[in-house]
């Protein structure tokens, strides 16, 4: 966490409040627009933003305007908000009802929970995949849904995986569909699927006699294509950013979305705040001119007992933390419990 240097508790207040209100006009905020929150003088507040502006807390944009917040006073601002921030359990077990609602796999909770974040907040949203997330298979089932039409479902203990529909030359009903189940039940239960081989697969279905080779094929891409990848992050659409006064210009958005979206950056800034439950980086915290007028607030979520993902949003320095980073939170959390009672269910199946 950034060094933060000691102010006096009235400084301190006013740099909060003046923050507050930067947020809520995106304005310069005068000395006098503050003695409404304060009961002394408007001389005695312009000397202390004075003082607080050279600190670094504080600065103008033109000479004569009011005092707009520097990356020092967000930071000292979330500081504030993090240390009063509380689960809402009702919130969380409630998003995580309608997560569960909506997605039986990990991939889908992924995209429901940008979709939740981005609704709320406004702001572009991201979600991280661990490294070493595994997959471990309880079930597989071919199921006839048509005369002439199957689905791949695998039951794993992060959810359900299931296959577009898939078209057969002869009936559903005649491919024994039974027998090939157990069979690759039998293979496959208790296993990581990142461990399971594609010539496994083949060799368990050379030697059936009643599935086409057609099908064959198409079960064997679809255990390809369903692997943890090696590396992941997703992020929502980042156009509602361009409603933000601070990426009007084009020019500008685009330099700091393509640093943002610099996979293996971002991904190293989240890992340089490993062990931060929710957190903050802050403007000129990233180091870049690119960033200097970006925030991305952060939670983690669990995959089990080792593993665990990440959850945020990316916007500007000038975002509503108060309301921002109780989402995040809360959506993380959310998360965390679908994918516990995933793991549960499928323990006791």
């Amino acid at each position: 966490m950034a060094f933060q240097i000691p102010i006096s508790a009235r400084k301190k207040d006013l740099l909060l409040l003046l923050t507050e209100e930067f947020i809520r006009t995106v304005a310069p905020v005068s000395s006098s627009s503050l003695t409404r929150y304060q009961q002394v003088s408007s001389a005695t507040i312009r000397n202390e933003l004075k003082e607080l502006e050279e600190l670094g807390f504080l600065k103008r944009p033109h000479t004569a305007s009011g005092c707009v917040p520097t990356s020092a006073a967000y930071r000292l601002y979330v500081n504030s908000l993090l240390a009063n921030i509380t689960v809402d359990t009702a919130e969380v077990r409630a998003l995580a009802k309608t997560f569960n609602l909506l997605s039986s796999e990990i991939s889908k909770l992924g995209t429901k929970s940008l979709d939740q974040l981005v609704s709320a907040s406004g702001y572009m949203a991201f979600v991280t995949m661990p490294l070493n997330a595994s997959f471990v298979v309880r079930s597989i089932n071919l199921i006839e849904t048509d005369v002439n039409q199957l689905m791949i479902m695998l039951v794993t203990d992060l959810g359900v995986l299931q296959s577009e529909p898939i078209k057969t030359d002869v009936p559903a009903r005649k491919l024994m569909l039974g027998h090939l189940n157990e069979r690759l039940t039998n293979l496959l239960r208790g296993r990581n699927l990142a461990a399971v081989r594609q010539d496994e697969i083949r060799v368990a279905l050379e030697d059936f006699a009643a599935l086409p080779v057609s099908i064959q094929t198409k079960l064997e891409r679809f255990f390809g294509d369903i692997k943890p990848v090696s590396s992941r992050i997703v992020f929502s659409d980042a156009y509602r950013l361009l409603t933000q006064p601070e990426f009007y210009k084009l020019e500008h958005f685009r330099s700091m979305l393509d640093s943002v979206m610099d996979e293996e950056s971002f991904l190293r800034k989240l890992e340089e705040r490993k062990g931060i439950d929710l957190g903050a980086i802050i403007g000129d915290e990233f180091g870049t001119d690119e960033l200097a007028e970006v925030s991305i607030l952060f939670s983690n979520y669990r995959i089990g007992e080792s593993s665990e993902g990440r959850v945020g949003v990316v916007g500007p320095t000038r975002l509503y933390y108060s309301k921002t980073l109780p989402l995040v939170l809360h959506v993380a959390r959310a998360i965390s419990q679908v994918i516990d009672q995933w793991r549960k269910d499928s323990n006791e199946s």
